[in-house]
């Protein structure tokens, strides 16, 4: 008899499951049950009702009630019905949930009479146009150097610091629904120690609600002396550490880790005249791959992580002639990284003769917010069935692959001349097009990045006036090698500035052809240079491209090389 009791309560439980949720065509992100397995369940319930901004009602003028009875049925107040989702209910309190969903519905302009079966009855306020807008330009995005004045007062013949820094952030999406990566590679070297610093974060947001899903540091000192050499490194997976290690010189190391991630929040929101309830969020798999050797003067950082996510969700509603459900696959990031960076100092005899070894890798493919996603219920009234959809997410979503920087060659570490680059009147994104038609563009700065002989110079220009045009002048003071006598200079111009309420900042194109920057070279011994401009020293240049974003005109930048600060307006005719 208990047999027969545990039997029948087991049964009971198994059939208030199925009324729980159901996934329709939904690609929930595989577990792998022999790693690790990170859950994090937010406290705060997500509460949606019809009545929010964020809710799209799509309604019909009302339709007066009109009560279904047991004989349109064709059942009796006591008959036990079997359900298609498995729930027993008798004729009576059948009819009754028929009635009061047929109420609610009619006062949506709805029935359970209608010929349609399968009706999108609400949706969540997507952003579109500026996810278009997002994708049109996020392409454009260059990473940006640590921004700091150089010091113009160094004396000549004397070691000269290796710096190099490139940081990089990816913001994309809307505030429902967004992803953002960053990463940064900090490379420096001076007489006696090498330093790297290496981090990488992903981070997504659904609904409002934020999860970092990882991020990863990696922090070495390479000394002379090896007294104080050191390297760490720290993973961490949903804001939680979860590996950490250290290791000292001479030492090559190498780790790969994979996580399981799952994280939610409670989450009540409508489906027409329903509420349903349940549980929200991301889930999916992150594997890391990190290598660094660490010797005398000398240190490697690489990390790869590679994420895989999309969003789940798990959801009920009281209704015994109801099932409540999620259907559709959404990526939220898909996402493999590739940063790889290496300094060392090759001390020589003489010591004059010293140089830096210098490598910088950085790669991202991505594919991210891509897919659709939707609530429904299914309604079961035995001579048909009704499912009504609320919209989550639908968009194509964003796909990249490309090369963030890519590095690798000598530098000299004692410079002994000195030459000086003017820049002036950057002309960028204005908020007029080429028709002179107004546009809704308002320019903030101007990031002026010159990179030289392993040195990256950097500088913000603000932009006054909000009108695309930057006035100020920067000089900067260049440390050169006699030991060189062709000196590769690289200008990127990236210009920050806002359509609406979205922030962009983007490279201008300063160059006629495929690439955006400024690129010449130098020959000492002539004192002059080639590339994208030729020209000779003492005189001043402009330099322009020759696309856009807007429909603006040309952007460009006003440059000179001289020996000396004095710095004459390029004619308007100048190229």
């Amino acid at each position: 008899m208990k047999k027969l009791i545990i039997i029948f309560l087991l049964l009971i439980l198994l059939s208030l499951s199925l009324t729980q949720g159901q996934q329709d065509n939904f690609n929930v992100p595989n577990i792998q049950p022999s790693i690790k397995n990170i859950k994090i369940d937010l406290k705060t319930p997500l509460v949606l009702t019809p009545s929010s901004s964020r809710i799209i009602t799509i309604k019909k003028p009302p339709i007066p009630f009109k009560p279904f009875d047991l004989t349109f049925f064709k059942i009796t107040k006591n008959q036990i019905i079997t359900l298609e989702n498995g729930n027993k209910i008798t004729g009576e309190e059948f009819l009754k949930e028929i009635n009061d969903i047929e109420k609610k519905l009619n006062a949506l302009g709805y029935s359970l009479r209608d010929k349609e079966e399968e009706i999108v009855i609400q949706r969540i306020f997507i952003k579109r146009d500026d996810l278009q807008m997002q994708k049109k330009l996020f392409k454009n995005i260059t990473p940006l150097t640590t921004l700091e004045m150089v010091k113009k007062d160094e004396p000549a013949k004397e070691f000269k610091n290796f710096n190099f820094e490139r940081k990089w952030e990816l913001p994309l999406g809307d505030d429902e629904f967004n992803v953002n990566v960053s990463t940064g590679l900090v490379l420096k070297g001076e007489e006696n120690q090498i330093m790297t610093n290496a981090y990488a974060i992903a981070k997504a947001g659904v609904l409002g609600y934020k999860a970092e899903l990882i991020k990863v540091e990696s922090t070495m000192t390479a000394t002379k002396s090896q007294q104080k050499d050191t390297a760490n490194l720290k993973v961490y997976i949903l804001g939680n550490k979860e590996y950490e290690t250290s290791f000292k010189v001479n030492y090559q190391f190498e780790k790969a880790l994979k996580y399981n991630l799952d994280w939610g929040f409670p989450i009540s929101a409508p489906v027409g005249p329903f509420n349903i309830t349940g549980r929200f969020g991301i889930r999916g798999g992150i594997e890391l791959f990190l290598n660094s050797k660490l010797n005398p003067l000398f240190c490697t950082a690489n990390i790869k992580p590679s994420i895989n996510t999309k969003a789940f969700a798990e959801v009920g509603l009281d209704y015994k002639v109801a099932s409540a459900g999620v259907g559709g696959e959404l990526t939220i990031l898909k996402d493999t990284l590739i940063l790889n960076g290496g300094l060392g100092l090759i001390l020589q005899d003489p010591l004059y003769n010293s140089y830096f070894e210098f490598s910088a890798l950085g790669q991202n493919s991505l594919e991210a917010l891509s897919g659709n996603l939707y609530f429904f219920v299914k309604v079961d009234y035995i001579v048909g069935s009704k499912k009504f959809k609320t919209e989550i997410y639908e968009w194509d979503g964003f796909y990249w692959d490309t090369t963030l920087f890519n590095y690798s060659y000598k530098e000299p570490a004692y410079k002994d001349k000195t030459l000086f680059l003017i820049l002036k009147n950057i002309r960028g994104i204005t908020p007029y097009n080429a028709k002179n038609e107004k546009t809704n563009i308002n320019s903030k700065n101007f990031y002026v990045e010159v990179e030289i002989g392993g040195q990256i110079f950097s500088q913000v220009i603000p932009d006054k006036d909000a009108n695309g045009i930057g006035d100020s002048d920067w000089t900067i003071k260049i440390p050169l090698s006699s030991r060189t006598t062709e000196v590769p200079i690289k200008i990127r111009v990236i210009q920050e500035y806002t359509v609406k309420t979205l922030t962009f900042k983007n490279t201008l194109d300063l160059s006629k052809g495929e690439g955006k920057e400024l690129e010449i070279i130098l020959d000492l011994n002539s004192n002059k240079f080639t590339g994208t401009v030729n020209g000779v020293f003492d005189e001043s240049y402009i330099s322009s491209g020759d696309s856009n974003y807007f429909g603006e005109k040309a952007h460009s930048i006003t440059f000179k090389i001289s020996p000396a600060l004095k710095f004459e307006p390029a004619p308007s005719e100048a190229r």
